[in-house]
């Protein structure tokens, strides 16, 4: 290094650093189970890129929303973490609480009440099998020292209430008249319903409204076995579907 020259000491990228003791197998659990916030939201991107569903970017606004009310409710409690860690921030509420309680409760809700793709058995399966991930998530922040028990049950209580506001806010979303009915409102959606709005402004980018309506799986797997037998319909595909509910 040339005399006088000064480098000023590397930094870490923190976004999926994560420490822990190397002789504790709970612990390196607990570091991998930690990435699982960064693991869902790389799936968010997937499936809004790839599937380009409606639901699931309503979703994935919600998850974003609700991290932005973490980041909003850190700054105003200004709570210190634990101080056996390491790390920087603010403790109060835990984001990974909180993300994780959203993304677990909002699913399970979802495929409960609007899915149409899966039996009872295996809709109760997965929606208890991210619950449970879940609790497991928020519990290896505890164990890592990352929060105080306080800060994760705030972060998790933060988390499924906004999922409940979220899903019920995209239920009436679906079901209002607002919108089309004369005045300003309705020269700012163009004469349109709110959800007729939401759908022909994604409609720009192709965005549809399926999974709701069928198996969207076994309603992709028709169009491509029609395709290949040379009889392709997707509409009279889409109806047979229908019928099934």
């Amino acid at each position: 290094m040339a005399e006088g020259h000064f480098e000023p000491p590397l930094a870490s990228l923190s976004f999926s650093h994560v420490y822990y003791n190397p002789d504790d197998p709970v612990s390196l659990l607990c570091a991998w189970l930690a990435l699982l916030p960064q693991a869902l939201g790389v799936s968010y991107a997937t499936l809004v890129i790839a599937q380009r569903e409606i639901e699931v970017l309503l979703m994935f606004a919600g998850q974003l929303f609700c991290e932005a009310v973490n980041w909003v409710l850190k700054r105003y409690f200004k709570h210190g973490r634990p101080k056996q860690m390491n790390g920087k921030g603010y403790g109060m509420p835990s984001s990974h609480a909180q993300f994780m309680a959203f993304f677990a409760v909002y699913f399970s809700l979802w495929i409960h009440r609007r899915s149409k793709g899966f039996s009872r058995v295996v809709r109760w399966a997965l929606s208890s099998g991210i619950l449970a991930a879940s609790a497991a998530v928020a519990l290896s922040r505890i164990y890592l020292s990352y929060h105080t028990v306080g800060q994760v049950a705030c972060g998790y209580f933060v988390g499924v209430l906004f999922a409940l506001v979220w899903f019920l806010v995209t239920a009436w979303m679906r079901v209002t008249d607002l919108g089309g009915k004369g005045g300003m409102l309705d020269w700012i959606t163009g004469g349109r319903r709110l959800w007729e709005l939401v759908m022909w402004i994604g409609g720009l980018g192709y965005v549809k409204d399926l999974c709701t309506e069928v198996d969207i799986v076994r309603w992709e797997w028709e169009v491509w076995r029609r395709g290949a037998l040379g009889i392709a319909d997707g509409a009279k595909i889409l109806q047979e579907e229908r019928k099934k509910i």
